[in-house]
């Protein structure tokens, strides 16, 4: 049996708006048989003693946890960087010294580990496209570092065992770095999202499920509604460092009346949200593989999608939704009528082979 160590800014008791955090949750309930999972990561509530090993319970699988720090990881704008502080306590406790292999989810987490676990083999997942992230809006401290990006990029991929990377492009770019790079699509958890018993006739209620950063373009959301015929209505999903914002943008929106927000949905029943909406929106800059369009899509919501917020081709116009060409609230008047048009099953099936029963052993199985 492999005995992998995952080191993240993780609390299995407050889970965190974002693709990382839903990717751990995923691994551990789809882990197969032959992999032991144990999780380094941090006490975002203030409950937990550093250094000891505790068990937790994710998706009915039981896992051991040990906080190495104690830090706010929903906090995007820390003045330390959180991996800095993860780094320092796993120096510090050194969990699972046995381990064979670690497992990060962040380059500069990855560098760490290498030093600490000589001796073990280090597995890399990467959840965007890398430089061109950092270009488009990404808070990462590595947007005032291009050139040093590159270099833990090539400092790292290469010695790794395994390196799976959640974005079509930057696949394509690390391959060229080493051979072990492989691309996967993002999953879904089929035992929360699947669509709702019945379809409405007419597709009108809006779905919107992000954190309000500027990664997400959120003014674009309320400039969308605005744009639309006045049978949609908006649901904000989310919370996040320009809420304030886009609430006052919304204030003074001619779709004011149109548009709800909701504030962050635990993930436990983001599904049910979902089967209460009939389209789903993604107006960001940028993503890696987005959950949110792929558990929406099975939730059995068309999507529509800037270029940035779905940039692996997975949505496809008139098949599963509709892209616009550029961030303008215009262009998704007709993406709104096309969209509507798709029907649940066939937005559905568009995921078919992306549950997490499917996905997730192959995902962790190194080759």
């Amino acid at each position: 049996m492999e005995r992998r160590l995952i080191v993240e800014q993780f609390d299995p008791e407050y889970p965190k708006p974002g693709g990382i955090d839903t990717c751990i949750r995923g691994l551990v309930r789809y882990c197969p048989p032959n992999i032991q999972l144990r999780i380094a990561g941090v006490d975002a509530v203030g409950n937990k003693q550093l250094g000891a090993w505790a068990e937790y319970d994710i998706g009915g699988r039981t896992v051991e946890f040990m906080p190495v720090a104690r830090l706010d990881h929903s906090n995007l704008r820390a003045s330390r960087p959180h991996s800095a502080r993860v780094a320092l306590g796993l120096r510090k406790y050194r969990p699972a010294r046995d381990t064979d292999t670690v497992n990060t989810h962040r380059l500069n987490l990855g560098a760490v580990a290498m030093r600490l676990y000589p001796n073990a083999g280090l597995v890399q997942y990467l959840h965007g496209s890398g430089v061109d992230d950092l270009k488009t809006g990404s808070v990462s401290m590595f947007r005032y570092a291009f050139f040093a990006f590159r270099g833990l990029e090539r400092r790292v991929i290469p010695r790794t065992v395994d390196t799976v990377v959640f974005n079509k492009m930057g696949a394509e770019r690390l391959q060229a770095i080493s051979a072990r790079v492989r691309f996967s699509p993002n999953w879904y958890d089929p035992a929360e999202f699947f669509p709702a018993p019945a379809e409405g006739a007419v597709k009108s209620r809006i779905i919107w499920p992000a954190r309000i950063e500027p990664q997400k373009n959120p003014e674009l959301a309320i400039e969308v509604i605005a744009a639309l015929p006045e049978r949609y209505t908006l649901t904000v999903a989310g919370k996040g460092s320009l809420e304030s914002s886009m609430r006052r943008h919304a204030e003074h929106s001619p779709a004011a009346k149109r548009i709800t927000f909701v504030g962050a949905i635990p993930k436990a029943e983001m599904g049910a949200a979902m089967r209460s909406h009939h389209l789903l929106l993604m107006t960001s800059r940028f993503e890696g593989y987005p959950y949110a369009v792929v558990e929406g899509l099975a939730s059995g919501l068309p999507v529509m999608t800037t270029p940035g917020g779905e940039p692996n081709g997975l949505v496809e116009t008139g098949m599963n939704g509709a892209r616009v060409e550029a961030d303008r609230a215009e262009l998704f008047v007709r993406a709104a009528e096309i969209a509507s048009s798709v029907s649940a099953l066939a937005a559905r099936e568009s995921v078919s082979r992306m549950s997490a029963a499917i996905l997730v052993p192959d995902v962790l199985t190194i080759p």
